[in-house]
């Protein structure tokens, strides 16, 4: 695990590198990074995925057992996913916008991450892991979304104001920026139906190996599942008025950054008032006093036992 900590210190600086020829190609316009920056970008991706896999073989775990690790992975998914946008819209001037949210997020995370962090035994879990991956990989797309309706409604208002500076002339078009914003709900959609599916099935399997009292505790009827329900189908409802009832301009991306700010909310007020057995986190430090097992982490823990 020593060995990983180098690496993490490198990607804050390649994800810099990133950033630095995205905002090249924003200043300035240059030929040079718009030829380069998204190969660079996808580099910077495969090498980020190869060291959380490293990572996670270490730990034997899947690697978002902390707010560190999990902010590495949102990073990384923030960044792949706005690469397959990009090479979808063929437009590279918000690549500034979204470089510079995945190295503020890599380079907190590598200042402060430790080599082990203690994490819930469920990790280790194939089906939960995957659920888990699909889980960030929908909110990381839904960040996306939020962003590009914020810069929206950033160029709505200066074209009102009749504020023609540079962020008017490097921004795309409010079309554009829409389709954006739009084609990131559709990906983060999709991968949340995966997830919520995907979570379903993996929990039914872990109730059928568990004693009845643990598999009693886990229920389709979880706060954060039926939060997660009520997600999914109010940004499935915005996707239907987009696309039949005519919802453009300034109401769907208000609607995109209202949504996503409520989002944050609910979860935040989630975490810290719902109970509920999603609870995996660990922390970077040692406890100091035993940790309320996990319904199943005893079962696990003893599957890897030798």
């Amino acid at each position: 695990m020593i060995l990983l900590l180098p690496m993490l210190y490198l990607l804050p600086l390649l994800y810099l590198g990133v950033f630095g020829l995205y905002f090249w190609l924003f200043r300035y316009d240059h030929p040079w990074p718009r030829k380069v920056v998204s190969r660079l970008a996808a580099g910077v991706v495969v090498i980020h995925t190869a060291v959380l896999v490293a990572r996670g073989l270490a730990l034997d775990r899947f690697p978002i057992g902390s707010p560190l690790e999990f902010a590495s992975t949102a990073a990384l998914g923030l960044l792949a996913t706005y690469l397959v946008i990009e090479r979808r819209i063929q437009v590279k001037s918000t690549g500034v916008f979204v470089s510079g949210a995945a190295l503020i997020l890599q380079g907190v995370v590598s200042a402060f991450i430790q080599p082990e962090a203690q994490a819930s035994d469920l990790l280790a879990d194939p089906g939960f892991a995957g659920h888990a991956v699909l889980v960030l990989a929908s909110y990381t797309a839904l960040l996306l979304s939020f962003l590009f309706a914020l810069l929206y409604l950033i160029q709505t208002r200066q074209l009102n104001r009749k504020q023609f500076g540079i962020l008017y002339r490097r921004l795309p078009s409010l079309a554009v920026l829409e389709r954006m914003s739009v084609g990131a709900v559709k990906i983060g959609v999709v991968l949340m139906f995966l997830s919520l599916c995907l979570g379903h099935l993996w929990m039914y399997d872990l109730a059928d190996r568990l004693p009845p009292e643990l598999a009693g505790q886990l229920s389709p009827w979880d706060p954060k599942i039926m939060v997660s329900w009520v997600i999914f189908l109010g940004y499935l409802l915005g996707l239907t008025g987009h696309r039949f009832l005519g919802w453009r301009g300034r109401r769907m991306n208000v609607m995109a950054v209202t949504a996503f700010l409520v989002i944050i909310l609910s979860l935040g007020l989630m975490h810290h008032f719902v109970p509920s057995f999603h609870r995996f986190r660990g922390t970077e430090a040692p406890r100091t006093t035993p940790a309320r097992p996990l319904p199943g982490d005893d079962l696990l823990h003893e599957r890897r036992a030798p």
